[in-house]
């Protein structure tokens, strides 16, 4: 009879605290009782679909070393129940078909020519009301590390409003007016760090999906010019106010982590490898940035065995934890439905249990 993976033994262990989360972000040493998990139970609709109840029940059996906070983010053409009209980042009238667009081709705003007349308009965070659950799960959480999360920070929200290559065009041909709108955005967020800081978050987590497969989608000097000083002005006002900054990229960005580093990112995520070498990397950067490291949901958790699945989790452990902490366990992206749910409970069960296991605990 085939085993029913969700009833192997799960550890049920209590959750870091924020004293141990911070010790593992900062790199500090002393008590970190094992590797902590975030993101790690990152699942694509479709898996949640086919695994149901099954997939419930495991994800109940394994902690989350970080609480979740979040805020009534501005609609697209829309604005959220219970705010203002003006609450979302469409300027124009809804089309009715922007679902029917590609993902990349859709555009919230039909024109980049409409940039500025966008940024006299761009919504505000700026009312308590709109942090009233984050409040509430801070109250309720005191002891616990509190992950503020506002993705789509600069290049990921430019694209989506305007359409990738509108925006990738539009770099090239009008830099100073693709400038005017990643400050008014830079602005924008920095008021969501002061409302999360106000509600006790402990850090800040945002989102750019930088690269593809094999490299950054545009110039690592264009990069650098353009978006860099805006990312190390949100790191600079994170740590002002007693927040770390968190940041996403997909894909191959390891000709950019340097920058990244230098201009103070604390944690980043997925880190994929593949394509990225790993081993190379932690041994570079280590020291200086945690690794919210992925698991590889496109070749090993779909294809591998559990045992290759348990083992390809130690294996990311042994590079990128050490006793000082810096490693977080993580998916690298939407764990996707063909993966069979045996090797989503190896991946899950290996990632609780082994950093303890290295640590002689």
């Amino acid at each position: 009879m085939r085993r029913d993976p969700i009833a192997l033994d799960i550890p049920s262990v209590p959750p870091l605290t924020r004293a141990q989360m911070t010790n593992v972000i900062e790199r500090n040493g002393g008590d970190i009782p094992r590797t902590p998990l975030g993101w790690a139970k990152f699942y694509n609709g479709g898996t949640i679909d086919k695994y149901g109840s099954r997939l419930y029940r495991l994800n109940e059996a394994v902690v989350d070393d970080y609480v979740t906070l979040s805020y009534a983010a501005p609609g697209d053409l829309r604005a959220p129940a219970g705010t203002s009209y003006e609450y979302r980042w469409s300027i124009e009238d809804d089309r009715g078909d922007l679902n029917g667009e590609g993902f990349t081709s859709r555009l919230v705003v039909s024109s980049t020519d409409l940039i500025d007349e966008f940024i006299a308009a761009m919504p505000s965070p700026d009312n308590p009301a709109y942090f009233a659950g984050a409040a509430a799960t801070a109250k309720a959480n005191p002891d616990r590390y509190l992950l503020a999360w506002d993705f789509f920070c600069l290049f990921e929200r430019s694209w989506f409003l305007f359409g990738m290559e509108e925006m990738l065009c539009e770099m090239l041909d009008n830099p100073d007016r693709v400038k005017r709108l990643l400050r008014a955005f830079t602005d924008y967020h920095k008021v969501v760090i002061d409302r999360y800081a106000e509600v006790g978050a402990d850090g800040y987590f945002t989102s750019d999906d930088l690269a593809g497969q094999d490299d950054l989608l545009f110039s690592a000097a264009l990069f650098r010019d353009m978006y860099l000083p805006y990312y190390e002005e949100l790191a600079d006002h994170c740590h002002k106010r007693g927040m770390h900054f968190w940041f996403h990229s997909d894909g191959a960005i390891d000709r950019i982590i340097p920058d990244l580093v230098a201009i103070g990112v604390d944690t980043l995520h997925p880190l994929q490898g593949p394509p990225m070498d790993l081993p190379s990397l932690a041994a570079a950067y280590g020291k200086d940035i945690t690794f919210h490291v992925g698991i590889d949901i496109q070749y090993l958790l779909p294809t591998g065995t559990p045992e290759d699945v348990a083992a390809g989790t130690r294996r990311l452990m042994d590079i990128c934890d050490s006793s000082e902490g810096g490693c977080l366990l993580a998916a690298s992206n939407g764990i996707m439905p063909e993966t069979p749910l045996e090797n989503i409970e190896a991946f899950l069960r290996t990632a609780l249990t082994y950093g303890a296991e290295r640590r002689g605990l």
